[in-house]
């Protein structure tokens, strides 16, 4: 958030409709130049621009595009809309995506090493495991049934087999 003490005629600043700043992946952020420094205020139907005794408004120009089309609009934002020096934000933003490009790489690899690790261990191990379950039960099971669902001489008959195995 910009202060009036910093701002000077002519300074290029990151400037957003929002007043929570922060980078994202998209920007967001459009160049506004300082036209005037002294308080002004912006009529919220006309749009006519009022130079005032007090507030937080400020003067700038902001490059934008309509119908990709460049054009420069006049208007009035509060400071708290001023985010930091144009050059400066910049700099940020390109860390920030590049950071951010890394993160998602990672994520990337990281959900590719999950899938694996379900394609070759889980899913066959929980295959193998329905197999013998339905080897002990006589009924058929599938992925969704649950324990509480099973006979009482599944549940024993696989608990005596992990004592057993615990023992050897």
């Amino acid at each position: 958030m910009a202060k009036r003490s910093q701002i000077a005629v002519g300074q290029e600043w990151a400037y957003q409709r929002s007043r929570q700043h922060q980078h994202s992946p998209w920007g967001g952020y459009e160049k506004a130049v300082i036209v005037a420094v002294e308080p002004y205020e912006q009529s919220k139907y006309r749009g006519e621009i009022f130079k005032r005794a007090t507030g937080n408004g400020v003067k700038v120009e902001v490059q934008s595009y309509w119908s990709g089309k460049p054009q420069t609009i006049t208007k009035v934002v509060q400071l708290s809309q001023l985010w930091k020096p144009w050059a400066e934000y910049e700099v940020a933003q390109a860390e920030y995506v590049a950071e951010w490009k890394i993160a998602q790489a990672k994520a990337e690899v990281a959900k590719a090493e999950r899938q694996k690790f379900q394609e070759e261990v889980y899913q066959p191990a929980l295959k193998e495991f329905i197999n013998a379950v339905e080897a002990i039960s006589g009924r058929r099971l599938s992925t969704y049934t649950e324990i509480k669902e099973l006979p009482i001489e599944v549940i024993q008959a696989i608990t005596e087999a992990i004592k057993e195995k615990a023992v050897a």
